[in-house]
């Protein structure tokens, strides 16, 4: 098993988990703490891990500049 944990600080971070949690992919866990969004991420393919990883960054980029537009 692979694993890849992202980190990343913004004031709104439970509002950026709720916008990016996945609602169909146990092998990834998001969660809130304080100003920190932890994201864990575990497969079994490094292809994989770097697709999820990508989406991943990709969606929290466009959440960062839509609560940044609030």
């Amino acid at each position: 098993m692979i694993t890849a944990i992202l980190m990343y600080e913004h004031p709104q971070a439970l509002s950026i988990v709720q916008a990016l949690q996945p609602d169909n992919t146990p092998e990834i866990k998001m969660m809130a703490t304080g100003n920190r969004v932890e994201i864990t991420v575990k497969t079994k393919k490094l292809r994989t891990l770097v697709a999820s990883c990508d989406d991943l960054l990709s969606n929290l980029q466009i959440a960062q500049e839509m609560l940044s537009g609030l």
